[in-house]
């Protein structure tokens, strides 16, 4: 009986590193560079979209007002990029290259790893689709897309839902309610990822640390 009791202790101790680990914060950090010079209102509406997005996948978004070319903060840290933990949105007042219909683009190596996102605004702001949905909620439903982009890895577009390559109807119409969302599946790999980016960050450092003799 007192085995028994000991291997039960022993496999409560290992599970509580794993439960830690699931419970563990994941903190994002996005510099914004208002490059079309949406307002502040707009700019608003839209992190908190985005942040609402993010929140239910288990990941809390910190934002830097990184302003536009002709008035960037100084000392901000907006370009210390590293990925997943800090990522950068660019908005820009252009159209996509391929299609007035495409709102945002990604930029990521082979290993489906980047930290860059265009927003093409002024495709946005001037789509139908703002006539449906506010252009600060909208905006807020891009920007999370980009970011799932960049969180999932390559080809991480879905049938349906916010990672849809095509919002249809579907699609517009939760948006409208506010009630379009990454899929469960979805949510899990985004946490994971980072969980795991987090873990080869500390592991790294911890290497670091060790061989400089600290």
């Amino acid at each position: 009986m007192e085995n028994a009791i000991r291997t039960l202790s022993l496999l409560v101790i290992g599970l509580v590193p794993l439960i830690a680990a699931a419970d563990a914060p994941v903190i994002l950090t996005v510099s914004v560079f208002n490059d079309a010079a949406a307002s502040p209102s707009v700019m608003s509406q839209a992190q908190n979209r985005a942040t609402l997005i993010l929140r239910r996948a288990g990941i809390t978004l910190v934002w830097l007002d990184c302003g536009t070319p002709h008035d960037p903060p100084a000392n901000s840290g907006c370009c210390d990029l590293s990925f997943p933990q800090h990522l950068s949105v660019r908005l820009v007042s252009t159209s996509g290259p391929a299609s007035a219909d495409i709102f945002g683009q990604t930029f990521q190596n082979a290993a489906g790893e980047g930290n860059y996102a265009l927003v093409y605004f002024g495709s946005l702001k001037s789509s139908n689709t703002s006539e449906v949905i506010k252009t600060g909620d909208l905006l807020g439903f891009v920007i999370a897309h980009e970011l799932g982009h960049l969180l999932l890895g390559r080809d991480s577009h879905s049938a349906t839902g916010l990672m849809s390559a095509v919002w249809q109807v579907n699609e517009l119409r939760q948006a409208s309610q506010g009630i379009l969302f990454f899929t469960n599946n979805q949510q899990d790999r985004i946490r994971a990822r980072c969980l795991a980016a987090q873990a080869a960050v500390r592991k790294a450092a911890s290497w670091s640390s060790t061989g400089s003799g600290r």
